[in-house]
């Protein structure tokens, strides 16, 4: 148990510790350098380019997370009808929700970019 834990420390200690090598310069001037990324300083392009992308990158996370727990409590219920049925649930759930969310981003760049012609929409 103590070698787990030390090799977590190791790991997290080795991919959190800030690399000058990776350190990335912004191209445009009203762009601040993070750890994320360039991030806008323009709070229309903030919420465009970097909140609904990083949005829809963690739900697609989440409804993984939740698949996985799905599956685990299908693994643990050990015949149980109602935890089995509690583990479909979740899985049931969470493709839903990932089809959801891949059809109402394609839903939109159909609208934004192809019908309504909004410029920069989409990359």
């Amino acid at each position: 148990m103590k070698l787990i834990r030390k090799s977590l420390l190791v790991l997290i200690v080795l991919f959190l510790s800030p690399l000058p090598v990776l350190a990335k310069v912004c191209s445009n001037a009203d762009e601040v350098a993070t750890g994320l990324g360039c991030i806008s300083t323009n709070p229309q392009k903030l919420v465009i380019d970097f909140i609904l992308t990083n949005a829809i990158k963690i739900a697609g996370g989440l409804a993984f997370l939740l698949f996985l727990g799905g599956g685990f409590a299908l693994l643990t219920s050990a015949g149980d009808p109602e935890k089995i049925n509690k583990g479909k649930e979740v899985i049931t759930a969470a493709i839903s929700g990932l089809l959801f969310i891949i059809f109402s981003v394609y839903l939109l760049r159909i609208i934004g970019y192809d019908i309504l012609r909004i410029p920069d929409f989409t990359d």
